[in-house]
This record gives C-alpha cells, structure tokens and sequence, in this order.
C-alpha cells in the first residue's frame, strides 16, 4: 500500500514537472529560447538552477554512501563542487557570459580558429555529459530498487514524463522545474533535519562523536590517493562544463552571472551537511546496507515514518532529475549547435532540437543498464575524460587575447594519450597527471610557430 501511495505522489510530481514544460514553452519560439532561455535569466533564476544541476545522484546518494564508508572524507565530492563555484564567481562565470556564445566548444572556433577543434571539444563533452546523465538515471533505479519498486515499465515511464518536458520547453522548462524541485528537496530533507535536531538536540555533540570516531573508517594512504580525483576533478570540471555554462551563457548579465555561483556554491555546502550526518549516522547506528542499495535510503528508512520517507524519497528523485534535465539539454545544446545535421533535411532547427533530445534520453535510458552503480566513480571517469583533454585550452583561451591553435591541438593530444595510457596502466592519480602533461602540451605549442 506504501509503495502505491509513493507511485502516486511521484507520478503525480511528473505530471506537475510536464505541465510546467508546456507553460514553459509558450516562451520558447527559436533554439536561442530553447538553449538560453533568451539570454534572460535573472539571479534567482540562475542560482536554482545552479543548484539543481549539481544536487543529483552524486550530492545525495553519492556523498551519503561515502560517507558510510569513509567518514568525514565523504564531504570531499561537495567541497570540490563549491571550490569550482567559487572561482566561476570570482570572475570566470562573468567571462563566460560575456562571450556570447552557445557552448564552450565554441571557443576552439572563435579563439583558436578550428572548426575541426570546436567539434572534437563537443564530442569529448558530450561523451562526458551522457555518462554524467547515465549516472543520474542509474541512480534513480537504485532509489526505486532500494524501496521494493523494481519495475522496468515504471522506471521507463517515468524517465519519459521527465524527458518530455525537457523536449517541449528546453532551458525555460528546466530552469521553472529546477525550481519547484529544489524548494521540495529544501523542504523535505531540512525538514528531516530539523526534526532530528529536535528528536536529538545533542545532535552538534554528536557530531564531535562522529568526528572523534574518525578512526572506525577505513582511511589509509591508498584511500587518500583514490579521494583526491574526487577532491580535484570536479571543481576542474566545474570551470568548462557545459551544463552549467549553459547557465551562464543565458545570464542576463555578467553580475548575474558571478552572483549566482557564490550563491549555489555556499547552498552546496551547507547543504551537504545532511548526507554527510546521515551517512555517517546509518554506519555508527550499524545498520547493515543491502548490496548495491544506498546508506541513504536506509537510515531515512529507520529514522523516519511511512509518509515521510515516501517525500524524502520523492526529494532524492527530484534531486536526480533535476541534475538529468540539465544535462539533457546541455547534450542537446552541443549536438544541434556544434555539428551540422543538414543532411537529414529538417529545415526547422528548433525541431532538430527536440529530435536530439528525444535520442539522447532514451539513449540515457538503455545505456543504464550497462553500468555499475557505483555513482562517484561514474561521476569522477566522465569528468576526467574532458578535464584532462580540454581544461588547460578551454582556461587559457578565456584568459588569452590571442592564444595559439598548435597550443589547443597539442594540449589535446598530450591530455587524451597521457590519460588513455595512464588509465590502462592503473597508475594512480591519472586524471591529475593528465591535466598536468596536457598543460605541458599547451606550453610545447605555445613555442611552436602559430598557424
């Protein structure tokens, strides 16, 4: 019976999602509307967005289960994200909202001058985007499972209500959904919170206790070595991807812009309190985690009555589909705006749009059941890919006036060869060491004579 109710509220949440998408696309008359919502957005508007797109599976699910492992080192996924935050709000958010653009492969066009550069970029992109968005859809068939609901031909309905607004109202119906979806995860788990400060009101006491039992996780050197991607990539990540910049791009202004990172980087950390304390709590409480279930979804379990679990459950599916909308329009964005697709014969490019956002959800759909479920991990592979090829390129040309193809090509180069290698060989800290040779490049063609 609890399952049923739970069905109810999460398709009725659906419905609410899709007709927020057809309001949404009464604005939406060009692919300007539909990837930059016009280049209109105002602070508020960014900022929930912002934050919607980095609370998925990863913030939630991903920082909790860490944390049951690890400890206080769980935290390391949110403190990266809000490191990223704070340097696109000290001033990288308001270049890249001046440069009126569409994507960031864009820039390989318009300051290295290569067509052919911009179109690698977008597909490194969205080779990390789409696992990035395979890891959220994952994430919510763990959720479902961890809750008894092991149901194909839900999972797939649902997915589809989620990707059908994002089809109907690009960036206006994720940024309005974004929003709704946000104030639910605020008010259910800050609920949650707060009631356990109530229930417990030593509960700050407790997390000195958790701190002083630091030494129950396992934490040795190796780990360190494993933790410090997770401390590094995505704040690296932070800086060039394109489902956030696609945020920026469609910032009204370049304060906006700024503003708005600072914002969604302090919320992000604030808020990574709650997993962080519940996924410690459910190891220090010993409550033993079924496989491939998550820490989460079993503490709120035992601490929490039917109906709120069921919300709670509700707002982790929300956290997750609101992180999946982004990248699906992010994707999206860099197929219909970095390649040409003449070839089909669709002359209406808004419809083109739809058409690939349409493929790339189902693509995300039946790709999840191909993968792990170990969602940091998944995270930290797909950033490493574009981090270790198109950070360096992407950063200098932001910060050059003039900077050199051969640089770009060659810190390409370095990056994908050193990370492939790297990554066969097992050899730790990889995704680092790429970064590192592909600046190496970047220099090497720097001194090289410019084409």
């Amino acid at each position: 019976m609890s399952n049923l109710i739970f069905l109810i509220i999460l398709f009725a949440l659906a419905v609410i999602y899709f007709i927020l998408g057809i309001y949404a696309s009464r604005k939406t008359e060009n692919t300007t509307d539909y990837f930059l919502a016009g280049r209109k957005l105002g602070l508020l508007n960014v900022t929930f967005t912002l934050i919607a797109t980095q609370l998925g599976g990863g913030m939630l699910l991903g920082t909790s289960q860490k944390a049951y492992e690890i400890g206080l080192f769980g935290i390391l996924y949110t403190i990266s994200i809000t490191l990223g935050f704070l340097f696109l709000g000290l001033g990288f958010a308001s270049k890249l909202q001046e440069l009126h653009i569409s994507t960031t492969a864009e820039l390989f066009e318009t300051k290295y001058q290569s067509i052919t550069l911009r179109k690698f970029a977008s597909l490194l992109s969205i080779i990390t985007l789409c696992g990035i968005l395979i890891a959220q859809v994952i994430a919510s068939k763990a959720v479902l499972a961890s809750i008894g609901i092991d149901n194909n031909i839900i999972f797939i309905l649902f997915w589809i209500f989620i990707i059908s607004y994002t089809i109907i109202g690009g960036l206006n119906a994720v940024v309005i959904t974004d929003t709704a979806q946000v104030l639910l995860i605020i008010l259910v788990f800050g609920g949650i919170f707060i009631y356990n400060i109530l229930l417990e009101p030593n509960i700050f006491n407790t997390m000195v206790t958790f701190t002083a039992n630091q030494k129950n996780f396992i934490f040795n050197r190796s780990s360190f070595l494993d933790l410090l991607p997770i401390l590094i990539m995505p704040a690296l990540f932070t800086l060039i991807e394109q489902d956030l910049a696609q945020k920026f791009f469609a910032s009204k202004s370049k304060k906006v812009a700024a503003i708005s990172s600072i914002l969604a980087g302090s919320f992000m950390l604030i808020f990574a309190l709650i997993p962080i304390y519940l996924g410690i709590k459910a190891n220090l409480m010993g409550i033993n985690i079924p496989a491939n279930a998550s820490p989460l979804i079993s503490i709120l379990k035992t601490s929490t009555n039917n109906i709120v679990f069921m919300f709670a459950v509700c707002g982790i599916i929300a956290a997750i589909t609101s992180t999946a909308d982004s990248l699906l329009c992010a994707v999206s964005s860099n197929l219909s705006e970095d390649f040409n697709f003449s070839f089909l014969r669709i002359t209406n490019k808004l419809k083109l749009a739809k058409y690939i956002t349409a493929i790339i959800g189902a693509f995300a759909i039946i790709s999840s059941y191909f993968f792990t479920t170990d969602i940091i991990n998944i995270l930290v592979s797909s950033y490493e890919l574009s981090v270790s090829c198109l950070f360096i390129p992407l950063v200098f040309s932001i910060y050059l006036k003039k900077p050199n193809k051969n640089s770009a090509l060659l810190s390409i180069i370095f990056g994908l060869f050193s990370y492939i290698l790297l990554k066969m060989l097992n050899v730790p800290l990889h995704g680092v060491i790429s970064v590192i040779i592909s600046a190496i490049g970047f220099f090497i063609g720097n001194l090289l004579k410019p084409q």
